[in-house]
Order: structure tokens, then C-alpha cells, then sequence
């Protein structure tokens, strides 16, 4: 299939994000889309994430487009036509000191008042649905039952099946290059298969998003930062269907993979990186350990679930998911270029925040910003001290550092 001359909107970018936004846009009755990527559909950051979906939070942005976000993954065959490998099993949020104790409260108060079912739970109940788990006595233990996981892949891929269905045009093996840009306004996309005439493009570039946009002279605030987790071979008494387990001070996730435990955390050597330091063929499988970041997540972990200590590491995860200063997407048109709308900074939840985002962008493009208050996830929204690599850099990684603390 030739690559078009015009379209009404160009997507760059074929994980999971640029997937929602095409089938978003699609669902809306836009016509005439094309996404565009220089690898296969989920070729980046997309297939190496945990995939973990957690909706619920204090924070009230957080909690409206958490809930859209788990509601979408709960009807997403019925919503699509297409069905993804979607777990539900709920989590268990894990709180070890008083404020974040107190956190777990106001997450409680949250799900009741929209009616939803949580409960603290007992250290002995907590051991019956994971009983590798051993919490320490005096913590505390919400049970999340909406919680879930769902493999990554699968959502971005039937996400741009779907949107196929519904009329987008998918075109792989293409490399945007650069905007056509005139007046400060977007023209077109440049690829290395030609022009693609548009007046709007949707930038969800992952990793590359900041450098593709200073090609065009914009600060856009969103840093790659290496996340790495693991999976064991199999484990004695893990079930199939156990809860995810969520720890906030050490800043650890474990739930089960094939018989075996999936295991990643935060602020262990946050390093961000710098995409322009890679050669241009560059690919995130290609991506190498940091072997010190395993270890200190391993000993971390192993004290809440010691049998990590004696399993055999089948598998290592790691990619570079994007990341804000604030520590919230950016999904907005930027106030410097008219028509170019960037969906970026998935804190290292992009699979989980994915449904949201397409929705945010389709409704930018329809005009309608009556859903989420623009100025949240505004691009443009950071100060001047920012504009630095350095200083961007240096807050990016410390929000990452703090991921749990703070944002999740």
C-alpha cells in the first residue's frame, strides 16, 4: 500500500499510545488518518512494560482518568472487536510508615464514595492470595480488586487493528523525518518515503519524541529514563491468579508471570538518556542492563519475598519509557507550532494510561477539551528553568526516583 499524499491526521509512532490515538480518533468519526512508524506496530518501549493497570488515586485528574482507563481494558473486546490478553486479579497496595499509611486511606475513601469494592486486609489474608508474600507485621494492606495486567503487545496491536477496521491507514517500515512546517503552523510530515500533505500530526514518538522535537526548535519536557525489571522461572506456590503486590517505600511491584514472579521497582539508579547519543538505527531491544540496578532491586524485593533470592532469572525487562518533571503526561498542542499535538511522559505506565491518552488527543483534534481541564496536561506548562538538558534531565530522573512516593 503507497504511503498517502494528504491526510486529515498523521500519528508518528506505533506503540501503545499512538495505537489508542489512531482508534480514538477512528471511534470519533475522524477520516482520513494515518500512523506511520519506522519499525513494526509495538517495535519500541511497548512490548518490554510489566503492563500493570492501576486506576485508583487520591488525586482527582488521576482518579476520573484512571477509571475511564481501567473501564476501557474492562470492555475492550466489546469496545473494539479485537480482545487483548487482559488479567484482573486486583492488587494489594502495601504501605510500611504512617504517611503513606495514610495514603491507603485516602485511596479507600476515594473508591467508596464512587462505590467501588476495597477492603484492608490482614497480614494472614494478604499470605493466602500470594503466599510467597511475607509483609512485615506492622504494615499496612489495601486489596484493589479492579487492579489488573494485561500483555502489553496485545493492546497496541489490537488497538491498531481496530483502527484499520474503523478506516486509519497503518503504514510500518516509514521514518518521519521532520515536519513541513510554514507560518508556525504544520504543513506536512517529511518521511523517507515522501511528503504526507496534513495540517495536523500527532508526535507519539516514545523515546524519541524530545528529539525529533528540536528538530523544529521546541522544549519539549518529556526524557527517556531506563526502567529494567525481571521474571523468574518457576515458583513454588505462586498462583496463577494471585494479586499483584505493590510496595510504596522501596518502590516495588511484583505479580505472577508463567508459574514465576515478574518483579521491577523504582529509584534504583534512575539514569535518563539522551536519544541523540544512539545511532540513528538504533532499537530499545538493543538496550543494555545495568546490572547494579538488578541486584539492588532483587535485594530489595527478596525481603517481602524471599523465595526471588533462590529463583533463576529467566528473562530481563528494560526500555525507556518518557518521563515529565511533574511526573504527568503531556498531551496537549503545542502553543509554539499549531497542529502539532504531542502524547508523551507515560511515567512508565503507558500501557495503563493508554486508553486515556487516545481519548485526550481525539477530543483535541475535535475541538472538545470539556473531559480533562487542558492546563493539566498542557505541554507548554513547565517554567524556563527547564529548558536546559541538564536541569530537565536531573528533574526528570528525581521524579522517576520517586515515582511511588509521589505520582503513582
Amino acid at each position: 500500500m503507497r504511503l498517502p499524499r494528504t491526510s486529515d491526521v498523521v500519528i508518528i509512532g506505533g506503540g501503545v499510545l499512538g495505537t489508542s490515538a489512531a482508534f480514538h480518533l477512528a471511534e470519533s468519526g475522524q477520516r482520513n488518518v494515518t500512523l506511520i512508524d519506522k519499525g513494526p506496530i509495538a517495535s519500541g518501549t511497548t512490548p518490554f512494560a510489566a503492563g500493570q493497570t492501576g486506576y485508583l488515586n487520591c488525586d482527582r485528574f488521576a482518579l476520573k482518568f484512571g477509571t475511564y482507563c481501567i473501564e476501557f481494558f474492562e470492555n475492550f473486546e466489546e469496545r473494539t472487536g479485537h480482545a487483548i490478553d487482559f488479567h484482573q486479579p486486583g492488587s494489594l497496595r502495601v504501605a510500611l510508615t504512617e504517611r503513606f499509611k495514610q495514603d491507603l486511606a485516602g485511596r479507600h475513601d476515594a473508591a467508596r464514595e464512587l462505590g467501588h469494592p476495597v477492603e484492608f486486609l490482614t497480614n494472614d489474608q494478604a499470605r493466602e492470595l500470594v503466599p510467597t508474600f511475607h509483609p512485615p507485621d506492622d504494615c499496612r494492606i489495601l486489596m484493589i480488586p479492579r487492579d489488573g495486567w494485561v500483555e502489553p503487545k496485545s493492546v497496541a496491536v489490537a488497538c491498531a487493528a481496530a483502527a484499520v477496521d474503523r478506516g486509519v491507514a497503518i503504514h510500518t517500515g516509514v521514518a518521519a523525518l521532520e515536519l513541513i512546517v510554514d507560518g508556525g503552523q504544520v504543513r506536512g510530515v517529511r518521511t523517507d518515503q515522501g511528503v504526507i500533505a496534513t495540517s495536523k500530526v500527532v508526535l507519539a514518538a516514545g523515546a524519541w519524541t524530545r528529539q525529533f522535537g528540536q528538530k523544529h526548535g521546541l522544549n519539549l519536557c518529556t526524557v527517556p529514563v531506563q526502567h529494567q525489571a525481571f521474571v523468574t522461572g518457576p515458583v513454588r506456590n505462586v498462583l496463577a491468579g494471585q494479586p499483584i503486590v505493590r510496595i510504596t517505600e522501596p518502590q516495588i511491584y511484583v505479580r505472577p508471570e508463567q508459574g514465576g514472579l515478574l518483579c521491577g521497582g523504582y529509584g534504583y539508579r534512575p539514569l535518563s538518556v539522551d536519544m541523540n547519543q544512539f545511532p540513528v538505527d538504533f532499537e530499545i531491544a538493543a538496550l543494555k542492563a545495568d546490572a547494579v540496578y538488578y541486584r539492588q532491586l532483587c535485594q530489595a524485593a527478596s525481603k517481602f519475598f524471599p523465595s526471588l533470592r533462590e529463583a533463576t532469572v529467566v528473562q530481563e525487562r528494560r526500555g525507556l519509557p518518557t518521563i515529565s518533571p511533574d511526573g504527568r503526561l503531556l498531551v496537549s498542542e503545542c502553543d509554539d507550532l499549531s497542529g502539532l499535538i504531542v502524547a508523551s511522559a507515560c511515567g512508565v505506565g503507558g500501557i495503563d494510561r493508554s486508553p486515556g491518552v487516545g481519548r485526550v488527543v481525539a477530543e483535541i483534534v475535535a475541538g472538545d477539551l470539556s473531559w480533562i481541564p487542558p492546563d493539566v496536561l498542557r505541554v507548554d506548562r513547565f517554567e524556563e528553568d527547564m529548558t536546559a538538558d541538564p536541569a530537565l534531565r536531573a528533574q526528570c530522573e528525581d521524579t522517576y526516583a520517586h515515582h511511588y512516593h509521589e505520582i503513582y
